[in-house]
């Protein structure tokens, strides 16, 4: 029970934080350069990592199920939420395709992964840290 209350103050500060850089109407989305992944192939990518990481329960993650130690029932239940959080994370104002600096976004898919098995609240404010735009996303102008 612990874990999940862990999980969810983690679910609503990655909320919050990310929320707090949201404008909808700045949100304008770049074209990626050739062969550089699109914000919105990032946010499923990442999305995907942290998921299959959590299902692995022969590396002790939870694993999908209505457990109180799971966290998520179904894979898709996992995928909408880490995909919420990252959009929430990266909005398109600060971080639109192109924007996404690759060496940064490999750190932040490791903490999420750590994230979605551990639940660690130490694991949790790293990620926040790693996965932030400040972190991940580079200003067009600093090219």
């Amino acid at each position: 029970m612990m874990q999940k209350c862990l999980w969810a103050s983690l679910a609503t500060t990655i909320f919050l934080v990310g929320a707090a850089g949201c404008d909808d109407a700045a949100d304008t989305v770049n074209d990626a350069l050739p062969g550089e992944a699109s914000r919105e192939a990032r946010i499923t990518q990442i999305a995907e990592a942290a998921c299959d990481r959590y299902a692995d329960t022969e590396a002790g993650c939870p694993g999908y199920g209505a457990g109180d130690e799971q966290t998520y029932a179904t894979e898709g239940d996992c995928q909408r939420d880490f995909e919420e959080r990252a959009a929430n994370l990266w909005p398109a104002s600060e971080c639109g395709s192109g924007q996404i600096n690759e060496s940064r976004y490999d750190v932040c898919e490791e903490r999420a992964k750590a994230v979605a098995c551990s639940e660690s609240i130490f694991d949790a404010i790293a990620a926040l840290d790693e996965c932030s735009a400040e972190s991940v996303c580079t200003d067009p102008a600093d090219e």
